[in-house]
């Protein structure tokens, strides 16, 4: 049995790749969105295969994240690194740097008896890194009955190399907008910042996009820095951002920008030491810098659900890029409402050109809504479908939808609590309280019992958040709290009780006139898991 509960398009998922296997399909394509969980599907892939399995990612982050999570699906699987300074290749799950592993040397060290060989990112394929390590191991052989399964996000590659060389079928792909609406994802809401200085369709195309120095040449010329920095102060203060950029300096000019405005901003590209790297995205993971101007290190294999801003001051015909760096800001957190994707290169009249507005099928004619900072992508789609002014474009895009309003964390059936300013949440169950608590990068889910004589216990541990969260609600569930924990239940809404007010009277806790009875229930309930949190008076017991 799985270490993880699959997520029903997980599911799917796993059993599309099963059934196209029995009909003879060896070389397969699965499109998640980015924060979806694509690395849990081909996981559990892996998992029901049980046999020996190669996993090729190109970033560094990329395989930690993979060895990790093929751990946490089957902790007894056996799993070892092909990078830099490892070499294990005998390993029965062997999940492999492209670089490291396309060097002849490597190659010469690798059995070619593995039953699933899986290409992360898949989307770059087509490189001769990639191809020179999936035909050794014989993953084009008609002979040979293995499984390759590659997973993206974004099933297509912007340069003239046709994924089809490669991959024979995608059979299974979910959008990004379907997985809004289905509440696995946090909303989009968008910002267009016009530049009056910057002429678009003067750029030139190399290499199927835009080029890089002469886009940074005009944003920069533009005043691209100084109006994102003024956008970010107005419209997005507070929250936690990436700045998308085509050059480093282009980053440095954007940090200088923000730090001049009081805005905690840092630089980060491909030159910046390992270490020092970390450094940083510690710093921003804690919220002691709030902005990271990037160039080409944080649009793959970077999982920071806090982000709810981004800010594209990169050109690109791309959608697959464009795809990434939205995909940054999309995953759910408590109390995140949405994502500000504030968009420096969308005032252009270039059709080749990607915007929020043209990646959801909108298009130039339809974008106002979607690109004035008020209103998120799922209400102008609603509002468009309920006008019944719908073009061709918009019908494909919706013909798949259900007319459902987004499910976002912190909009849930159950009323998730801040428990304090450690990140740390919690839920009301019919025989105690269920916490969710950050641990390093990953969260446990505890369990604090309401009767002095119960005993504190571990439900689960070293998650992903959706994941934790998910297995919180379902034990809520299980244990009759549905009732205390609802986000509609009526009493929420009444004037708090006598008996209330008296408790937070003697625990010395503030009353504001009007609180009502949902508000008060809150209070107690944070009041009383930070009390047993002090205490420590329990075992952690596995539950």
């Amino acid at each position: 049995m799985s270490g993880i509960k699959l997520r029903p398009y997980q599911e799917e998922a796993v059993e599309a790749v099963k059934a196209a296997l029995a009909k003879g399909v060896r070389r397969q394509l699965v499109g998640l969105p980015t924060g979806t969980g694509k690395t849990v599907v081909f996981s559990e892939i892996i998992r029901l295969a049980d046999t020996a399995a190669l996993v090729l990612a190109h970033r560094d982050e990329l395989l930690s994240q993979a060895a990790d999570k093929i751990r946490q699906v089957d902790p007894h699987a056996a799993v070892g690194l092909v990078k830099a300074e490892r070499n294990d290749v005998l390993a029965p799950v062997v999940v492999a740097s492209v670089q490291t592993l396309s060097r002849q040397s490597r190659l010469d060290q690798l059995p070619q008896q593995f039953g699933v060989v899986v290409v992360d990112e898949a989307h770059h394929s087509a490189a001769d890194t990639y191809q020179r390590i999936l035909k050794h191991v014989g993953s084009f052989n008609p002979d040979r009955r293995m499984l390759t399964l590659g997973v993206t996000a974004t099933p297509s590659r912007q340069d003239s190399r046709d994924l089809a060389d490669t991959w024979q079928e995608v059979v299974y792909h979910k959008g990004i907008l379907e997985m809004i609406r289905a509440g696995y994802l946090t909303n989009l809401r968008g910002l267009r910042v016009k530049l009056r200085r910057a002429d678009f369709g003067k750029l030139k195309v190399s290499h199927g996009d835009f080029q890089d120095g002469a886009s940074a040449e005009l944003l920069e010329h533009a005043g691209a820095p100084e109006h994102a920095a003024d956008a970010y102060v107005k419209h997005a203060a507070g929250r936690t951002a990436l700045v998308f950029t085509p050059t480093v300096a282009l980053a440095a000019a954007m940090t200088e920008a923000f730090v001049a405005r009081g805005v905690p901003c840092v630089t980060l590209h491909g030159g910046t030491p390992l270490e020092e790297r970390r450094e940083l995205l510690r710093a921003f993971r804690r919220g002691d810098v709030k902005v990271i101007a990037n160039c080409a290190v944080l649009t793959e294999g970077f999982d920071e659900p806090r982000i709810d801003c981004i800010i594209v001051a990169r050109p690109t015909r791309s959608k697959g890029l464009y795809v990434q760096m939205v995909g940054r800001g999309t995953r759910t957190y408590p109390g995140k409402d949405d994502c500000l994707v504030i968009d420096l290169v969308g005032a252009t009249h270039r059709h080749d050109l990607l915007t929020m507005p043209n990646l959801f099928g909108l298009g130039e004619s339809g974008s106002d809504e979607l690109t004035d900072g008020e209103q998120t992508v799922t209400d102008v789609l609603d509002e468009i479908a309920d006008e019944q002014v719908v073009t061709a474009e918009r019908e494909r895009v919706l013909a798949e939808l259900v007319a459902q309003r987004v499910d976002l964390f912190n909009r849930r059936e159950l009323h998730w609590i801040r428990l304090d300013d450690d990140n740390a949440w919690l839920l009301n169950s019919g025989s105690g309280y269920v916490a969710l608590e950050p641990d390093d990068e990953k969260w446990t889910v505890k369990f604090y019992p309401t009767q002095r004589t119960g005993q504190e216990r571990i439900i689960a541990e070293q998650l992903d958040l959706g994941y934790a969260q998910g297995h919180a609600e379902d034990f809520v569930r299980e244990d009759g709290g549905i009732g205390l924990s609802s986000r509609e239940a009526s009493w929420r809404r009444r004037p708090a009780t006598i008996k209330q007010k008296a408790v937070l009277q003697r625990r010395r806790i503030e009353l504001w006139n009007g609180i009502t009875s949902g508000e008060a229930s809150d209070l107690i309930s944070a009041a009383q898991v930070r009390q047993q949190i002090r205490r420590g008076k329990a075992t952690t017991t596995r539950y």
